[in-house]
């Protein structure tokens, strides 16, 4: 959030964590919004947004727990808003790894689920949301940055 405050802007969060809204109030005192709960209890207020930002988080959740955040955070965009999701891929050295629940998602690390996407699913899932860009960055593992943007022409 900080970069975001620095740059002037009015920063709102979702958190399921009661200890990181508590270090993010300490930190941010008034200047963030943070609603507690999960992204798949969307939408908690009826604001609309300029931009959604979604870090390390879309891959952790199920298909239809994934649509409905899509979704959810598309409805949420002003016309000529912008939304960003990195997701893992699969070429990260744990795909494949530990127990098969889904096509590509797989428990481990202790009971951590993970799906691992490529260009296609990313396609299917952002397509109707707008999806204008697919960018492959690397930080610990290989993330795709993925851009979606709503316009008159693209509801």
């Amino acid at each position: 959030a900080q970069i975001f405050i620095d740059s002037g802007m009015s920063v709102t969060g979702i958190e399921i964590s009661q200890t990181a809204i508590d270090l993010a109030k300490k930190h941010f005192g008034s200047d963030l919004t943070i609603f507690h709960g999960s992204v798949t209890e969307m939408p908690f207020d009826d604001k609309l947004y300029d931009g959604i930002f979604c870090y390390g988080l879309i891959y952790l959740l199920d298909k239809d727990e994934r649509k409905k955040l899509i979704q959810g955070c598309f409805n949420q965009l002003t016309e000529n808003g912008f939304m960003v999701f990195t997701s893992i891929t699969k070429n990260a050295q744990t795909y494949g790894q530990g127990s098969p629940i889904s096509k590509d998602r797989f428990e481990m690390f202790g009971g951590v689920k993970i799906f691992f996407y490529d260009r296609e699913t990313i396609a299917e899932e952002f397509g109707n949301a707008g999806l204008f860009e697919v960018a492959e960055v690397t930080e610990n593992y290989p993330f795709y940055l993925i851009k979606c943007g709503k316009s008159k022409t693209k509801n």
